[in-house]
């Protein structure tokens, strides 16, 4: 769900900024002379201004209720709601397998709790963090980027060799035990799940899936409700303070923005019509943009820290720059308005027409000037200094 509360808040000053174009609002030199007007009314401001001063944190103020705030509030929440689809996907697959009267109907309820488990999943895997991390859960839980020639291959010929699913899948090729070798399977219209000779068979390959994933999601949810969540929030174990562990979170913060610009946008649009469908996310259930749009929503969840304690707020009491966080507000309402304006279409048409190809660079354009904003102002304003590494595959 999109975090609006504060966005709204935010929002208000729009009005009283109409004369700056969105472009402008950009990091570098884009909003320099605004900003200096605003350090000098900061200046007037903080002798002046009771209220104001009231309000002020400490960075070491901040930090405390950013790393509470993120771990309880956002991070937590993210992988709870994981588990909460898995698990309806799980029980949905059971009942649509043990079902004698399954029909289109029954396998459209089927794809619509995968989309569901596989949205939330989009949130939480931008979080790449912790257990999700280090144990490889992130690429067991969705192997990507791989083709979807090389992905239906590989299911296939795992189904062929007859293995024995009741034993799980955990320690199988990453690439054959997530959700996107669920997805092929219920959506594969070349050998299509219903009517299938080998129905039993997937259904049991279905079935360890989702047995696996919420194994993998409850060993997340576990790791952050204590020792690491305690950690990240004290700044100690695997961290060395807590800015450095929001430094960490804003490494992984800024990689996962590239990772959709470049991998999900700019990879499958390639250098001409018709681009690169191979390389196009989610291509069997068609539904690569609405992940892009689940991806933005958590990278903003996390920068707003849902509707507790956000960078939004650090900003704004710990360095009292309210217009940068209106900055950053209005950057994020362009990316939204960037995914609409593709009507959420398949991205394989997207890429092969004049028109899609456009939209797609405006999308591309837009997160761009986000991070352009985050990396420049922000980092400079806040003093956190995460790490720019580049990009270098999902």
């Amino acid at each position: 769900m999109l975090v609006t509360d504060k966005k709204a808040i935010l929002l208000a000053c729009v009005a009283i900024m109409s004369t700056a174009s969105l472009s402008g609002c950009g990091g570098g030199s884009g909003g320099s002379d605004t900003k200096q007007v605003d350090n000098n009314q900061q200046n007037n401001n903080s002798t002046g201004d009771n209220a104001s001063t009231q309000n002020k944190l400490t960075a070491d103020q901040g930090y405390d209720k950013l790393t509470t705030s993120l771990v309880d509030a956002v991070i937590t929440p993210t992988y709870q709601q994981v588990h909460e689809y898995a698990l309806a996907l799980k029980a949905q697959t059971t009942a649509f397998c043990a079902s004698e009267q399954r029909d289109q109907n029954s396998l459209a309820l089927l794809q619509a709790a995968w989309q569901q488990t596989n949205l939330a999943w989009q949130q939480a895997r931008t979080i790449k963090m912790g257990p999700i991390a280090e144990t490889f859960h992130y690429s067991r839980i969705q192997f990507w980027p791989i083709s979807a020639d090389k992905l239906a291959n590989d299911v296939e010929s795992l189904i062929a060799e007859q293995a024995d699913f009741s034993q799980g899948v955990a320690a199988l090729k990453h690439q054959v035990q997530g959700l996107p070798a669920f997805e092929y399977i219920i959506y594969n219209t070349d050998k299509p799940l219903l009517g299938s000779a080998d129905f039993t068979t997937r259904c049991a390959y279905l079935s360890s899936i989702t047995e696996n994933v919420d194994t993998m999601i409850i060993n997340s949810i576990n790791a952050w409700q204590a020792g690491y969540g305690n950690a990240f929030k004290a700044g100690n174990g695997s961290f060395s303070s807590k800015k450095q562990a929001l430094e960490k979170l804003l490494t992984i913060w800024f990689e996962y923005l590239e990772i959709v610009r470049d991998n999900k946008i700019n990879d499958p649009l390639g250098l001409e019509i018709p681009g690169k469908v191979e390389l196009v996310e989610s291509v069997f259930s068609q539904t690569s943009v609405n992940n892009i749009k689940a991806n933005i929503q958590a990278l903003e969840k996390l920068y707003l820290g849902s509707d507790g304690f956000g960078f939004d707020d650090y900003l704004v009491q710990v360095n009292q720059r309210e217009d940068v966080a209106t900055e950053i507000s209005l950057h994020f309402k362009a990316v939204y308005d960037a995914v609409d304006a593709t009507q959420y279409k398949p991205m394989k048409e997207l890429i092969a027409t004049n028109e899609g190809r456009a939209q797609l660079s405006t999308l591309a354009t837009t997160i761009a000037n986000l991070r352009s904003l985050m990396s420049s102002d922000f980092v400079q304003i806040t003093g956190l200094a995460p790490g720019f590494n580049t990009n270098d595959g999902d």
